[in-house]
């Protein structure tokens, strides 16, 4: 998924990322502020559906819908096919499924008759008519209505909204991640669990309705309706499950890519946007052909990649589908890196969807240096290389050092942290293999028969990867996933003035990485480009040149994470939490500061609420934490919100922001 920055998704405010009239595209737009800051009332009160299987597995969803933009309700049913899972002990006698209070079920009935139910809250509980035991199969159907809540962090669910101002066209769309898809339809709402859907939607016949997969009937409905049937034959998370309703403009193109069979492009657009979008989506093509190249053939096949327009603040990988803002055609392609990166999301995010979303990094990290791929294909080396400073050193100062852990972001999403440190890892892990073995990891993982149309671990992708380097790749992996260090390097060079070099490269820091370091030889014959591949706390590197060797560079184009001993350390450092988990009375911190500054301290709950946020006044500066003998401020977090309101148990973030750095640092709050 991927979104553009704003400070109000209502105001549709763009920050950053230099994509006002830029001639090259930039990294695509991500949503990096919390969302405390979406319109009042947005972030609605809700828990995270259960991990846990629920002791059985979703076969298949039918729903039919009928969608009224004028009363901005939803009213439909939903056939649910599912079986007992392998986990299950003993029999199945209760099913459960998420579903938003503000969504009022009228039946619920098996082939028997009707089932009695209870709705409490987001979860809607459905005592069997029997015991299932464990492998059977069963089905049942539940009839709902209401107008969906603006749900989750991005404050969206099922949207209601209108386009051609003047003329005021609906637009119905949905936008579920990370656990929206409850918030107007009852589902088991967790991506591990994927399914196979048919979604029928009858709508206004002056509408049409774009889905997932095959068109598979457009009918006449009541009087002033319409009927269009949709079937997704590939098995989907519930989160990608798509819905677009407008008065859509569409074409299509039949697209011979690199690899594989023949796709149908479609494009649905508003009609005012039409001619931008015929340019900003003319490489459409080009994209899928160099796609299928590096990743595989279209994982889809049979059915089409449709492009389809809503009004929200960025795009959004729905299997087949993606839907993308209105504020994206702009006809001149300033955005195509986004267009670009939905597109990767087919392969890595919807047929490879993670079990867990802290993993989400493996979507959005390898989506993201998608289109550092792309550039390097497209605009060649030196736009790739000014690509990954921009989201690396440019974006990050610190080098991700304080932003949180990959493998367990804080919050999911929004996170600028599982998109650029992510894409990071995977720079760094090509320079590691070198590129034969990296492009072979890439199409090996994207179409692993064993993963693909399923869900995947962090383990299962560093087994594929392994693969390639020939043992396992853990020791580099874990560094950069369950820790937010960056490695500090010095060197010493041996052999200058003769035409055998020899570089020691020493780490100060633990964990040890695994990290290529490159390397420029120069002499009076030329400069030789090498990697020094640094495994060790301690390594030395030889080589033999024709020439004696006059100088040397180290990593000069600053296309790696490390800093040197001499590299000034971020300007704020948080030290803590302890303890944690926090007991009532909260926990302690030491911050320190290489300036003075005034502090602010903001504390997010767990989906990226504002809770609290406390001002310190202008503190001194004390001085690099590495510095033993220089103490730092000492600052308890005392978890209350901003009312003086005790904090339930739970998951919190606080954010330190002073002397021009930032870190996030996360609690566990017990009672």
């Amino acid at each position: 998924m991927r979104s553009l920055p704003v400070i109000s998704l209502a105001a549709w405010v763009l920050l950053g990322a230099g994509q006002a009239a830029a001639a090259a595209p930039g990294p695509a737009p991500a949503i990096c502020k919390p969302a405390a800051l979406l319109p009042a009332g947005a972030a609605a009160d809700f828990p995270p559906p259960p991990a846990d299987s629920r002791g059985y597995d979703v076969l298949a969803y039918d729903l039919d819908l009928r969608l009224d933009p004028a009363t901005r309700t939803v009213a439909g049913t939903m056939v649910l096919r599912f079986t007992t899972a392998d986990d299950l002990s003993g029999t199945l006698t209760i099913l459960q499924l998420d579903l938003a209070p503000e969504m009022a079920v009228s039946g619920i009935h098996d082939r028997d008759g009707p089932l009695t139910f209870t709705h409490t809250e987001e979860l809607l509980s459905i005592p069997l008519r029997r015991p299932l035991a464990r492998g059977a199969v069963d089905s049942l159907t539940v009839a709902w209505s209401g107008q969906p809540p603006r749900h989750g962090s991005f404050a969206a669910g099922l949207m209601f909204r209108t386009h051609n101002p003047g003329a005021e066209v609906p637009i119905i769309a949905s936008l579920s991640q990370t656990w929206s898809a409850h918030s107007w339809w009852p589902c088991k709402d967790h991506p591990a669990d994927k399914a196979q859907v048919t979604l029928a939607v009858t709508v206004p016949d002056t509408l049409s309705a774009v889905s997932n997969g095959t068109l598979i009937s457009s009918t006449p409905a009541d009087p002033g309706w319409w009927r269009f049937q949709w079937r997704e034959a590939f098995p989907l998370p519930t989160y990608l499950v798509s819905v677009a309703v407008s008065n859509y403009s569409s074409w299509s193109e039949d697209c011979q890519p690199a690899v594989g069979p023949p796709v149908r492009l479609e494009y649905h657009l508003f009609p005012e946007d039409r001619a931008n979008a015929e340019y900003d989506l003319g490489r459409t093509c080009e994209m899928m052909s160099f796609l299928t190249g590096l990743l595989g053939p279209w994982p889809y096949p049979g059915e089409k990649y449709a492009q389809v327009e809503f009004k929200w603040a960025g795009g959004m990988e729905h299997t087949t589908a993606t839907s993308l803002a209105q504020l994206l055609f702009t006809g001149d392609r300033r955005f195509e890196n986004l267009f670009l990166h939905e597109l990767v999301h087919q392969w890595l995010g919807d047929s490879l969807t993670p079990a867990v979303w802290a993993d989400i990094w493996l979507n959005e990290g390898f989506a993201r240096y998608g289109e550092a791929l792309w550039l390097e294909h497209s605009e060649g080396p030196d736009a790739y290389r000014e690509y990954m400073l921009r989201i690396g050193p440019g974006g990050h100062p610190d080098l991700f050092r304080g932003e949180g852990v990959l493998s367990d972001p804080d919050p999911i999403l929004p996170n600028l942290l599982v998109y650029d440190k992510g894409a990071w890892v995977l720079h760094m892990l090509r320079g590691l293999l070198g590129d034969e073995a990296f492009f072979a990891f890439l199409r090996d993982y994207a179409s692993e028969p064993a993963l693909s149309y399923g869900v995947v671990t962090v383990a299962e992708m560093i087994a594929v990867a392994g693969r390639q380097a020939g043992g396992s790749l853990a020791g580099f992996f874990m560094p950069w996933l369950t820790t937010d260090l960056v490695p500090v390097i010095s060197h010493r060079v041996s052999g200058l003035g003769t035409d055998r070099i020899a570089l020691t490269l020493s780490q100060h820091q633990q964990p040890v990485f695994q990290l290529p370091v490159p390397v420029v030889l120069h002499t009076a014959c030329g400069d030789t480009r090498l990697v020094a591949r640094l495994r060790q706390a301690n390594q030395t590197f030889t080589w033999q040149t024709d020439c004696p060797v006059d100088s040397l560079s180290i990593a000069p184009d600053g296309l790696v994470l490390m800093r040197g001993l001499d590299s000034p350390p971020p300007p704020i450092e948080a030290v803590g939490p302890a303890p944690n988990p926090a007991l009532a009375d909260g926990s302690n911190f030491e911050l320190f500061l290489l300036h003075s500054s005034q502090v602010t301290i903001n504390t997010y709950d767990a989906r990226g609420r504002l809770a609290a946020q406390e001002v310190l006044a202008n503190l001194p500066a004390t001085g690099p934490r590495e510095d033993p003998d220089l103490p730092g401020h000492p600052w308890r977090w005392t978890p209350t919100d901003a009312t003086g309101r005790r904090l339930p148990s739970g998951l919190y973030f606080l954010e330190f922001l002073g002397a021009g750095g930032r870190q996030v640092r996360r609690v566990t709050l017990v009672h």
